[in-house]
C-alpha cells in the first residue's frame, strides 16, 4: 500500500496570502486537498470546493490546539484565525503575529514563519495518520421535499442501514462534543475541579452510548461497517471522536449494557456505580481529566 499525500510547510506558506477563511478561488496544493483528514471530513469528497471547506475547518481546529504553546497565539494571528486578524492583509497579520511573539518582523518572516508552517504540516500529517478509517458519516444536504421511500424492500433495507449508521455516528459526534467539554472544563477550573469531574462522567456516558449503538450495528450487519475501506469495526468509530483512556472488554460490555437501559446520564451513572466496574469507571474518568492537562511550555 502506498503512503498518502503529505502536507508540507511550503504548501501552507502559499496559503498565508489568502488567510482564513479560505476564499473559493484559493489555489491550494493538491497534496493538502488529498490529505486523508481532509477527504474524510468533506461532505462531498469528490468535490474540490467541499474539500476546500473541509481543509479550512481542519486548519482552524489544528490552529486552536497548536502544540507550540509560545507560538500558538502568533500562529492564529498569522493565519487570520482570530477575529482581530480577520480581513487583514498578510503584511498586517504578519506584523501582529511578530509583535505577539516578541520578534522583529523581518526575523519573524524569515525564521519563525517556516517553523510555524512546518509544525502545522506535521500536525496535519499526524491527523491523517491517526484517521485510520475511511468510514464517513452519511452525507447530508438541504431537503427540498419530505423523505419518502418507494414500496421496495431493497429501499427499506437501505434506509434501515442508514438509520443504524446515523445512530452510530450521532454517538461519535456526541462523544466528540463531550471530550471537548472536558478540555474546556479543565482549562477553566483544572483537572480536579467539580466541572472536570462532571464533564468526564458525561464523556463516559457518551462513549457508552456509542458502544451500545456499535453493538446493535454488529448484531444487524456484522463486525465491519458496510462500505468502509479499510474494514472498520463499528466500535472503532468512537476513536475518531478523540483520545480517551482504553477500556477493558469487560467494562466496555458493562457500559454498553447500562447505556441500553438508561434514559439519562444520571440513570446511567447510578447503574455504573452499582456495577462491578465502578472502580474502573471512576479511574477512567480521573485518567481522562488528567490526560487533558497540557504539557508545560518547553516540554518535549
Amino acid at each position: 500500500m502506498t503512503a498518502g499525500p503529505q502536507a508540507s510547510g511550503a504548501a501552507l506558506r502559499d496559503l498565508l496570502r489568502a488567510g482564513l477563511p479560505l476564499p473559493d478561488y484559493t489555489v491550494v496544493d493538491p497534496a493538502l486537498l488529498d490529505l486523508r483528514g481532509v477527504v474524510a471530513r468533506a461532505a462531498w469528497p469528490d468535490d474540490p470546493a467541499s474539500r476546500l471547506r473541509a481543509l479550512d475547518s481542519l486548519l482552524r481546529w489544528q490552529l486552536a490546539r497548536f502544540v507550540h504553546h509560545r507560538l500558538a497565539v502568533p500562529t492564529r494571528l498569522l493565519f487570520g484565525a482570530v477575529p482581530e486578524a480577520a480581513g487583514l492583509t498578510l503584511t498586517e497579520r504578519r506584523e501582529k503575529a511578530a509583535a505577539a511573539a516578541g520578534y522583529e518582523v523581518h526575523h519573524f518572516r524569515k525564521r519563525v514563519e517556516p517553523e510555524i508552517c512546518e509544525q502545522l504540516a506535521d500536525m496535519l500529517n499526524a491527523d491523517s495518520e491517526d484517521l485510520r478509517s475511511r468510514a464517513i458519516p452519511p452525507a447530508l444536504g438541504q431537503a427540498r421535499r419530505p423523505l419518502r421511500l418507494p414500496a421496495d424492500v431493497f429501499a427499506w433495507e437501505a434506509a434501515e442501514h442508514e438509520q443504524a449508521l446515523s445512530l452510530l455516528w450521532s454517538g461519535v459526534y456526541a462523544l466528540r462534543a463531550a471530550l471537548l467539554a472536558v478540555a474546556v472544563a479543565i482549562g477553566m477550573g483544572g483537572p480536579d475541579s467539580a466541572q472536570a469531574a462532571e464533564a468526564a462522567r458525561t464523556a463516559l456516558w457518551r462513549l457508552a452510548q456509542t458502544l451500545n449503538a456499535a453493538a446493535g450495528y454488529v448484531i444487524a450487519y456484522g463486525p465491519s461497517v458496510l462500505g468502509a475501506d479499510p474494514q472498520t469495526g463499528p466500535e472503532e468509530l468512537g476513536r475518531l471522536a478523540g483520545w480517551f483512556p482504553v477500556l477493558s472488554d469487560e467494562l466496555a460490555a458493562e457500559l454498553a449494557a447500562a447505556a441500553s437501559q438508561s434514559d439519562s446520564r444520571e440513570q446511567f451513572w447510578s447503574a455504573v456505580q452499582a456495577s462491578s466496574g465502578a472502580t474502573e469507571a471512576n479511574a477512567w474518568c480521573k485518567d481522562l481529566a488528567a490526560s487533558a492537562v497540557p504539557a508545560e511550555e518547553g516540554a518535549s
